[in-house]
């Protein structure tokens, strides 16, 4: 091995030297014709520089991890040796410290025998103190020449053994950082930021790792250098196969630390308002990274509520964002399941709700009112009738008997709700209370206009809501798209008119060009013209279809009717 590592360090000291190409690669001939590494490295045309990379790479991970023994010091002198490109008396003379210098000499030769005795034979004084690291360095290399090959399997269990142990010297936080990331999907983009965000409530040295961007990017730097993960811009993702040896490397309950700490992660790190549609982007890589963390800490029955909590968000994902109501029940499903086993009731009212608007997003009306009653037992055993919780689960049983066609139930399920908030507010005036309140005024006005009731009744409701809401925020745009349709019903087309010029110009000075809410605003708003006889019926109607198209084409997929109110 010896001989060998000698042409390694003439390939890195011609470079230093600014040899010739034609001179680099004949000492990388020399490497790759070596007879100490015979049966090592690939076999390719790259194989000496394959070589040269791999052995000095290996050298510094371990000269990373030496102390002050003489045989850590054997390693350090080949290290320094191998990536300096030095001769054993360059070496001497450029790291004295390395060398026992208990008998002063000019000798050259002796020079150079002191350093071989260390490097070769162990020990400057010529006993064999360095001689284990000696040994230890031979091992390490041969496995480093032996593992990995460019043109062999990626990452075998041998691989992966070699560059596991690699990591407690070259980025010890790796470790840790791969055991949070194996919990998550396997060959699932995860993004960076999320990791930035909340790795601070995560173990051990996965917390270091992400106490900085800087920290974060060295970290999975490392750790793609040697195979054990994918990155893809701020995406960080670990193969299925590395994911399976990551995990093997700790005991059944060790790992049952790591995805209990995984899941506790997820549920700071990941927006819970997963209706809004600012959180799609985020859960759209979330999503699977859940269901994977998620399964397997109901296999491990470890943490249940934080199971259900996500799961919850999963579901309600699926419908809003996903537009998939099947998908959202099944995983409501499971939620609620969960929920009931823990024996929560705030849990089963909240799962239990979700549950009945997947059902109810599905037209399967029957389930969806049995399901919401029974939400609504849970939240008042939870909360009690007069806590603004219950009030908003009842906002939704309203919905959803309106959507069975009770309207009459529909009717005084809102009233209810609405009265509730209202005295709330009254003795609690808190921005979330006024938020239930003005979401509960727009649902009971919206109903009591589509059943045929007076339109003074809802109007009045929607100006009541829009005294309450502040411009942009959320509800803000449906209630101005009520108030229009409404003032259009009563025939106060001037009215209607200003309220969606209004919204539209919201619309064009924020990044909602395009959505649903402006193509719902320019239609009513043409019809609006038309009707007063305005010449900018046409061009509105126009740019309404325009804006259509690329919502559609933004989407990916048709528009749904009714999105907006």
């Amino acid at each position: 091995m010896a001989t060998g590592l000698v042409t390694v360090r003439d390939v890195i000291r011609r470079v230093n030297r600014g040899d010739t190409r034609s001179a680099e690669r004949a000492a990388l001939a020399k490497v790759a014709e070596s007879a100490a590494f015979d049966g090592l490295g690939p076999s390719s045309k790259d194989r000496g520089r394959w070589i040269v990379a791999r052995i000095r790479s290996r050298l510094l991970d371990l000269e990373r991890g030496a102390t002050g023994s003489a045989a850590d010091r054997a390693v350090r002198c080949w290290a320094r040796y191998i990536d300096e490109g030095l001769t054993p008396i360059e070496l001497y003379r450029a790291h004295p410290h390395l060398i026992l210098n208990d008998t002063a000499t000019d000798s050259t030769t002796a020079l150079r025998q002191r350093v071989q005795s260390l490097m070769w034979a162990g020990g400057a004084r010529g006993d064999r103190d360095s001689f284990p690291g000696v040994l230890m360095l031979v091992a390490e290399l041969r496995t480093a020449l032996s593992t990995d090959l460019p043109d062999g399997p990626r990452m075998d269990a041998a691989t992966f053994g070699y560059e596991w142990r690699r990591l407690s010297t070259a980025a010890p936080a790796g470790r840790d950082l791969l055991q949070v990331l194996a919990r998550l999907a396997p060959d699932h983009p995860f993004p960076k930021s999320l990791l930035r965000g909340a790795g601070d409530c995560l173990p051990g040295l996965a917390e270091i790792a992400c106490a900085s961007p800087t920290a974060l990017r060295e970290t999975c730097t490392a750790l793609r250098t040697r195979g054990l993960l994918d990155l893809d811009g701020d995406h960080v993702s670990v193969p299925t196969v590395v994911a399976a040896h990551v995990v093997g490397q700790v005991t059944l309950e060790q790992a049952a630390h790591w995805t209990a700490a995984v899941l506790r992660f997820l549920t700071h790190a990941l927006r819970p308002d997963t209706h809004h549609i600012d959180a799609w982007a985020e859960w759209e890589f979330a999503y699977p990274h859940v269901l994977a963390v998620c399964g397997e800490a109901e296999r491990r029955q470890t943490q249940l509520n934080d199971v259900a909590y996500l799961l919850d968000r999963a579901s309600v994902y699926l419908r809003e964002g996903v537009e998939d109501p099947d998908g959202a029940t099944t995983i409501a499903e499971r939620a609620a399941t969960v929920a009931q086993a823990v024996e929560d009731h705030e849990l089963m009212g909240d799962t239990l709700g979700n549950l009945a608007l997947a059902h109810r997003a599905a037209n399967r009306t029957a389930d969806a009112v049995s399901t919401s009653t029974r939400s609504l037992d849970h939240a008042a055993a939870a909360y009690g009738t007069d806590h603004e919780t219950y009030a908003e689960s009842l906002t939704v049983h309203a919905n959803i008997l309106a959507a069975a066609g009770s309207s009459a139930d529909a009717s005084r399920t809102h009233e209810q709700a609405v009265g509730i908030l209202r005295t709330l507010y009254t003795a609690r005036p808190t921005d979330h209370i006024r938020g239930l309140l003005v979401e509960a005024l727009n649902d009971h006005a919206k109903h009591l206009l589509s059943t045929g009731a007076p339109v003074t009744a809802g109007r009045e409701l929607l100006k009541q809501a829009d005294r309450l809401v502040r411009r942009g925020e959320h509800g803000w745009t449906q209630i101005t798209l009520n108030l229009a349709r409404a003032c259009r019903t009563a025939g106060d087309l001037a009215a209607a008119r200003d309220y969606l010029e209004s919204l539209r110009d919201y619309c064009d000075g924020t990044r909602l060009d395009p959505s649903t809410t402006l193509v719902c605003t320019l239609v009513d708003l043409a019809e609006v013209y038309d009707e007063l006889g305005d010449k900018r019926a046409g061009p509105t109607l126009r740019r309404a279809h325009r804006v259509d198209n690329a919502l559609a084409a933004a989407l990916d997929r048709p528009l749904r009717h009714g999105r907006s109110s």
